[in-house]
């Protein structure tokens, strides 16, 4: 930690929590440690920054947000101009940022696979904006990576999010059968519900449009209701309930299914949406279109 997170945990005790050295400390360090951490002369160990933390009832991002004037990480500025791009369908940008990545000076040692993954996460928005298919080789590296890993964090669900329209008819079965046991301790612990989501609705999409797995895709939405705030998520999402009507036109309901597309339209278009109702209209005959 540098000398200047003394100074910003002094910040917080003094003018927000308008707490004393003595009750800041109690229990924890001494007074006067606490007095050399604020004037920047020692570093304490991050087991002892944290009970400081939560005797102020300031949670860790907070603190380290605030050491870093808020600027954004270098990781997250990358997802944000992907999925700025990304969402204005700006091709263009994609591009520039493909070609200066993949021209920049490698700063992390071969081994490690995220420099690729990056290029693959960019490759893939843009295989989506273009409905170009990227290459296999890619698919079974960014596969085998999310495979290797325990757990999905913030970074993997970031790019997970852009490549199910690519995934073979077997990979996105294990990532519907594996998504929740990967992801769901952070859904609600680091506030990721968005993304996983975005993901099942992707997955699930692929499923029933590429895969022509109806009952996977099923099972998948079904899943998803089991989590409390995935549910809260997909209670009012447009893209679900066309998902489901698809999934009830393949199960041999297609008036029902006419009667879920048609709800969704009119929804949309009393509330002048137009933008979702040239989606809606473009992705439903990919999902009704018969094996």
């Amino acid at each position: 930690m540098s000398v200047n997170s003394g100074n910003v945990f002094n910040i917080f005790r003094v003018k927000d929590r308008k707490l004393s050295v003595k009750e800041a400390a109690q229990g924890i360090m001494s007074e006067s440690s606490l007095r050399r951490f604020e004037q920047g002369q020692t570093s304490p160990y991050l087991e002892t920054v944290l009970p400081l933390l939560a005797r102020l009832r300031i949670a860790p991002s907070e603190f380290f947000a605030k050491k870093n004037g808020f600027a954004p990480t270098q990781m997250s500025a990358f997802y944000s101009s992907v999925a700025d791009a990304y969402n204005r369908r700006d091709f263009i940008s994609l591009k520039s940022m493909l070609s200066s990545l993949k021209a920049a000076k490698p700063m992390e040692p071969d081994s490690l696979p995220f420099q690729r993954l990056d290029s693959i996460t960019i490759e893939a928005a843009l295989g989506m904006l273009l409905t170009k298919p990227i290459p296999d080789g890619d698919i079974n590296f960014a596969m085998t990576y999310f495979k290797s890993q325990r757990n999905w964090l913030f970074y993997d669900l970031n790019m997970l999010r852009y490549l199910p329209t690519f995934l073979s008819r077997q990979d996105l079965v294990w990532l519907a059968h594996n998504i929740f046991n990967r992801a769901s301790a952070y859904i609600t612990v680091l506030n990721n519900a968005d993304l996983v989501t975005d993901i099942v609705l992707n997955v699930g999409t692929a499923l029933i449009a590429s895969a022509k797995e109806y009952d996977e895709a099923a099972n998948l939405l079904e899943l998803s209701h089991q989590n409390s705030v995935l549910r809260g998520k997909l209670e009012f999402s447009i893209h679900r309930r066309v998902l489901e009507g698809a999934i009830e036109f393949h199960q041999g309901n297609p008036e029902e299914a006419e009667k879920i597309h048609t709800f969704v339209l009119s929804t949309l278009k009393s509330f002048d949406a137009v933008w979702d109702i040239q989606q809606v209209e473009a992705l439903w005959p990919l999902l009704t279109k018969k094996d």
